[in-house]
């Protein structure tokens, strides 16, 4: 029993030893304390937006072209006998002047062989009018001649008497009969004749229209400028046999100059800010020659309907009010484009534009991002379209990981 009672004790005593010694690390160790780890936002400078009104302006450059240049043939082959005067190249000459004649020798002699022709189909025609007129007084003496005949034949039929012999009586009737073939014969013939008649029109027609061709031919041959202008490219002497296909001039109208140029890039779209994108504007024209410029104005009369990819751009043409003085085609020349009516903008600096589509506006120490329309690049920086952009701050820092709605903190306002 002695046993049993001392082992009792002794586990109990362990017990209470190992709860005091459990009791005693509890206290005695050390208190786990969090890190305070200070994290560091990345600083950005900002700008305060502000509009502004902005006409739309743009400068390009371009040439002098003609809106008129025609380049001379000779629609068949033929032979150059004259040759007009003062035609040379770079010569300018007026309206109807004569610039070549070709020689009309076999046309003439077609043409009269034509009018002869056709003089004696008139013959022919009037022969055929007399034989019809004929032919219808003919047609009326038969028909008289068969109405006395048929009425000689009523009347003796008419008596009951044997005053008329039988063979009397068939006479009239085989009288009657011929009279009666005679009248178809006429009418017959007179149709044929009305036939005849309408096919000589017909011919008469026909030749007509070739004589008519002729002429027209005729007057070709005689090859005159259509407007007034500068003479280029000459390929004519005397003598030289000429074809269709042969280049013989170009004739430029310089009376009626446009200005070309071309827009492209951002410029391009400063154009489509335009009315009508740009239709109809006014254009500043500036042509500089040694130490003198002139300048005169267009109207952009038409543009291209299609980019042009050697060029990056857009053919523009500006009708020119008052051609410049002496100035020669292909003249280099300057072009201003000012809108008339000012715009609400804004300029940022080209530091804080991304890929030219969006910009980082700084709220509440938070980057949001936001697209953005560019108008223009000038040398104070980039022009945009306000879009109720004003009042607002814009991060002019520009950081490698920028994000929408990354925490940053606020350098300046």
């Amino acid at each position: 029993m002695k046993p049993l009672f001392k082992n009792i004790i002794i586990s109990f005593l362990i017990i209470i030893l190992a709860f005091i010694v459990y009791y005693f690390f509890l206290n005695s160790r050390p208190v786990a304390t969090a890190k305070q780890e200070n994290i560091e936002l990345p600083i950005v400078n900002t700008l305060k937006l502000s509009s502004i009104k902005y006409l739309l302006n743009i400068k390009t450059y371009g040439e002098i072209v003609s809106d008129r240049i025609l380049n001379i043939k000779y629609r068949e082959n033929g032979k150059i006998i004259k040759i007009g005067k003062n035609i040379k190249n770079g010569e300018y000459i007026n309206k109807g002047d004569l610039i070549f004649k070709v020689d009309s020798f076999y046309i003439e002699n077609e043409i009269e062989e034509k009018i002869t022709s056709r003089k004696i189909l008139f013959y022919n025609l009037k022969k055929i009018n007399f034989q019809i007129s004929s032919n219808e007084l003919k047609q009326k003496e038969i028909i008289v001649q068969r109405d006395i005949i048929k009425n000689q034949l009523d009347r003796r039929t008419a008596v009951k008497s044997q005053a008329f012999s039988d063979n009397s009586i068939d006479e009239l009737r085989l009288s009657l009969s011929l009279k009666e073939q005679s009248l178809i014969d006429n009418i017959e013939l007179i149709n044929i004749l009305n036939i005849e008649l309408e096919t000589l029109n017909t011919e008469i027609d026909k030749i007509q229209i070739i004589i008519d061709k002729l002429n027209n031919d005729l007057e070709e041959t005689t090859v005159s400028a259509p407007f007034s202008g500068h003479i280029s490219n000459l390929n004519i002497e005397v003598g030289k046999e000429i074809t269709s296909n042969d280049n013989l001039a170009v004739l430029s109208d310089t009376d009626n100059l446009e200005a070309k140029f071309f827009i492209g890039g951002s410029d391009y779209f400063k154009l489509t800010q335009f009315k009508n994108n740009g239709l109809e504007e006014v254009v500043n024209i500036k042509w500089v020659i040694g130490n003198k410029s002139y300048k005169t104005k267009g109207k952009i009369s038409r543009i291209d309907g299609l980019i042009n990819k050697e060029i990056a751009g857009i053919n523009i043409y500006a009708k020119i009010d008052k051609s410049l003085p002496k100035i020669p085609l292909g003249a280099f020349i300057e072009i201003n484009l000012i809108s008339n009516t000012p715009s609400d903008a804004i300029i940022v600096p080209s530091s804080s534009i991304f890929k030219n589509k969006y910009i980082y506006l700084v709220r509440n120490q938070k980057l949001i991002k936001r697209e953005i329309i560019v108008i223009s690049e000038e040398r104070e920086g980039i022009i945009i379209k306000d879009n109720n952009l004003s009042g607002n701050y814009i991060a002019t820092t520009r950081l490698s990981n920028m994000k929408d709605n990354m925490q940053v903190e606020i350098l300046q306002k």
